[in-house]
């Protein structure tokens, strides 16, 4: 069975890394504090972000054994192969790999990571551009399809003929260019691409500075996808609310039976290929103590095995669970999963061992 959300069916995706707030330190391809790739996208969103999503570009380049992706043929496997194993599903652009290419001069092919997160008063996408990718050609691209630009901010608006999909011009509206950092923020007006470089320049707080958000992307390292959820919408995601009144009966009471759910601050999850036919997924959540996310994590491994409620099957037939480990308030599964079954980085669908009180 296969699973596949668009997108846009929550509050679009966010990852992180516990590790000290202070700095912001950037230098050409790799943070000059040593950070990983992970925390340093979270850095850029702004605090009050829903959900964001993570992207390791050059992981999966490296994973799908494409090189650099600088030939047609490459950048089609980059643009189809890692979307059927869900490990693009987070980004915005991973379908539009050949369109950018021939329309900005530049794709996913180019990026080190990519970023999108998505808070109550704007979303944008914040990406950290190659070294082997050239800003002249990044600024020459927006030239040609027409981009106006005014201080830091380039806009399409009011710009004629056009040659770009509505869906791009919905990300791109408005693009800001950062060459010392080599990020490159991205939005559909102005005014939030302004909002993100407030939080670039230090002048307001960054996702990274919220600690649960942070504790989460801990467990995430190193994936080459990542999805953190603020609480409220993970457990709006995993629930049985649109399942029949006998699954959320069911529902109830499995859980009630393993001991109880307990609503969790934040919720994050990430996938990683580890060979061709298989990959590894992680679910992470923070609750209120480290004596409720151990309580939880022994309630919650009881719904592990057995029907998969909400959807058919079982769990073992795509998650079989490969370890478990709290750490503080954050507790953290990792299961094996074979590639091209159900797509979990979508971070929407029936979910109980990962949800909340139903």
């Amino acid at each position: 069975m296969r699973l596949r959300v668009v997108l846009a069916s929550v509050l679009v995706p966010v990852f992180v890394v516990g590790v000290a707030v202070s700095g912001g330190f950037w230098a050409s391809g790799q943070d000059a504090d040593g950070r990983s790739s992970l925390t340093s996208a979270l850095d850029t969103l702004p605090a009050d972000t829903q959900v964001s999503g993570f992207t390791d570009w050059s992981l999966i380049r490296r994973h799908l054994d494409v090189g650099r992706a600088s030939t047609k043929a490459a950048r089609a496997i980059l643009n189809d192969d890692a979307s059927l194993r869900d490990l693009t599903t987070r980004s915005v652009i991973g379908r539009s790999v050949e369109e950018m290419h021939s329309s900005f001069g530049w794709s996913a092919a180019d990026l080190d990571w990519e970023a999108y997160g998505q808070a109550t008063d704007g979303s944008a996408m914040v990406a950290h551009l190659d070294r082997s990718l050239s800003l002249a050609t990044v600024r020459a691209g927006l030239r040609k399809l027409g981009y106006v630009r005014d201080g830091r901010i380039w806009s399409i608006e009011g710009a004629t003929g056009v040659k770009v999909s509505d869906d791009l011009v919905g990300i791109f509206g408005a693009v800001a260019i950062l060459p010392r950092q080599r990020l490159l923020v991205a939005a559909g007006r102005s005014t939030y691409v302004s909002t993100v470089l407030q939080v670039i320049d230090r002048k307001e707080p960054s996702l990274l500075s919220v600690r649960r958000a942070a504790d989460i992307a801990t467990s995430l390292v190193g994936t080459d996808s990542a999805l953190l959820q603020r609480g409220v919408v993970a457990c709006d995601a995993t629930s049985l609310k649109d399942g029949s009144a006998d699954v959320r009966a069911q529902g109830r009471a499995a859980a009630a039976r393993a001991g109880g759910l307990e609503s969790v601050d934040y919720a994050g999850r990430g996938l990683s290929d580890t060979s061709a036919k298989r990959q590894s997924v992680r679910f992470a959540m923070s609750f209120d103590s480290p004596g409720q996310a151990a309580k939880q994590l022994r309630t919650r491994l009881k719904l592990t095995t057995g029907p998969f409620i909400g959807r058919e099957g079982r769990l073992e037939d795509s998650l079989r669970l490969a370890g478990s480990t709290t750490d503080g308030s954050t507790a953290t599964m990792r299961f094996d999963h074979p590639a091209g079954s159900v797509d979990y980085m979508t971070g929407d669908g029936p979910l109980l061992f990962a949800g909340c009180p139903t």
